[in-house]
């Protein structure tokens, strides 16, 4: 089973991205910020990170660029407000692997999330 982390502040979406991940197979963590989910990969395996940008202590890409300096290759799918071509620049120049842009269809999510799982075995 993939463990699927998910940082996203806004507990809704958080809740309901870790219950559509649940009910299609997948182990969601769930993280309300970037600290918090820096804290959880110390403490457990993780296959993916579903992450926001716009978060309270540590943010998306503040994230992102951490794990890429500590060499963590994990895939990284960004799921954000932020739909501007410089806020996409700066999530791929980062390191993240795919980006969507709220509101998101949950089930393109699920797509995505599978493919960047296939890639990264």
């Amino acid at each position: 089973m993939f463990h699927i982390l998910v940082a996203e502040d806004d507990r809704e979406l958080r809740e309901l991205f870790c219950h559509v991940l649940s009910e299609n197979g997948y182990e969601a963590i769930p993280a309300e910020n970037g600290a918090k989910a820096l804290e959880l990969l110390d403490q457990t395996h993780i296959d993916l990170i579903i992450s926001d940008i716009m978060m309270p202590k540590i943010d998306g890409i503040e994230l992102t660029i951490a794990l890429r300096d500590a060499r963590y290759e994990l895939p990284i799918l960004m799921i954000t407000a932020k739909n501007g071509m410089v806020d996409k620049q700066k999530g791929f120049q980062a390191g993240v692997d795919d980006y969507m842009i709220k509101p998101v269809d949950v089930n393109e999510m699920l797509w995505r999330v599978a493919a960047l799982l296939r890639r990264a075995q």
